[in-house]
């Protein structure tokens, strides 16, 4: 090799290294931490107006989206790994990858790791943290395991089938359909189709819209609380309280169920419909307008018992267990029934 070859080969090594050195801009915010900085890509939107995000199972991290009056996905994402040494976290990140393309009906995120993945799962991790900006009316749906979502609408509708993530979602008008474990889902200002679970956690909602198919909620071993319901409803919770403030419940067919778990409701107004409620081994209290016309079917176990105060009704039955009770002229239908040791309490308070 000649010295003008010599020359011209170190003057590439060279530039590879700091070709290389600025593509691996690694830092660490926190110790054991480390991660790139802010990298960036876009898919042009035709008539595409659903999002679906796929990730690789071993990977980790959070999923914000946001809305904006544009007409492309924009991606912002940082590859971070945790690992006991820079030199070990950056050979992570160099196996991790995120695309982002548009296909004829969607625009699809794709987050890329090895299968199986190379670092220690107890102590190490690969995450992509990701930020995106959709437009206006979109659908998120999302096959991402190990990420908590963060989305703020107004959207189309957040589809997630299966999840170990937290929820936090808002202004969705269309269809709602989450579902984890033991990790807390808040929502805020939902209207349609709308299908919540989770377990061993708070489920937290306000602002509730179900359109004709009865809103589903469902909870094991945690608290649902919604600020704030119109519509049809069906609850389950098991091991957690249930409570529904500001409650305008529609049309029948709408349940509230519980086991060992107090349910607390406070009717707003209920102008034509049906109501049942059922818990076991905990008590059932419902707060009614003074002037709600309704049949209430009230009972409970031998140990129960059943109050009625603070609006005008008249007795059709009076029993040890059982209550019927009429207000007005009996527009609606509500029933309340305790199994196993617990209480009814209907009380009324001012109503228009």
């Amino acid at each position: 090799m000649n010295r003008i070859t010599r020359t011209l080969t170190g003057l590439a090594v060279l530039l590879l290294a700091v070709t290389s050195g600025r593509t691996q801009d690694i830092f660490e915010p926190e110790k054991g931490l480390y991660s790139t900085e802010a990298l960036t890509l876009t898919a042009p939107v035709d008539r595409q107006t659903r999002l679906v995000i796929k990730s690789a199972g071993s990977l980790t991290g959070r999923i914000s989206v946001t809305v904006a009056d544009q007409n492309e996905v924009s991606l912002t994402y940082y590859k971070q790994s945790r690992a006991s040494s820079r030199s070990r976290a950056i050979d992570y990140i160099d196996l991790l990858a995120a695309g982002l393309k548009a296909l004829p009906d969607n625009i699809r995120l794709e987050l890329r790791a090895p299968n199986p993945a190379p670092w220690e799962s107890k102590v190490e991790a690969g995450m992509i943290d990701v930020e995106l900006v959709v437009p206006l009316g979109f659908v998120i749906e999302m096959e991402a395991t190990y990420y908590d979502l963060t989305a703020r609408g107004p959207l189309k509708g957040v589809e997630v089938s299966s999840s170990l993530g937290r929820f936090d979602i808002s202004d969705v008008d269309g269809v709602l359909k989450v579902a984890t474990k033991n990790r807390r889902i808040q929502l805020d200002n939902i209207k349609g189709t709308i299908t919540v679970s989770t377990t061993n956690s708070t489920l937290t909602a306000a602002n509730i819209e179900s359109n004709d198919d009865a809103a589903l909620f469902r909870n094991e071993g945690g608290d649902i609380q919604i600020d704030g319901f119109r519509g049809r409803i069906n609850v389950k919770n098991s091991y957690g309280r249930t409570v529904i403030r500001e409650f305008a419940p529609r049309g029948n067919g709408n349940f509230i169920r519980g086991v060992s778990g107090p349910i607390s409701l406070k009717l707003s107004e209920m102008p034509e419909g049906q109501l049942v409620v059922k818990n076991r081994y905990e008590d059932i209290e419902l707060t009614v307008p003074d002037t709600l016309s309704a049949d209430f079917s009230l009972s409970v176990d031998d140990e129960g018992e059943i109050e009625a105060v603070g609006f005008p009704f008249a007795s059709d039955l009076v029993e040890r267990n059982r209550l019927s009770l009429t207000s007005g002229d009996g527009a609606v239908e509500i029933v309340c029934s305790i199994s196993g040791k617990g209480n009814v309490y209907v009380r009324g308070v001012k109503g228009e």
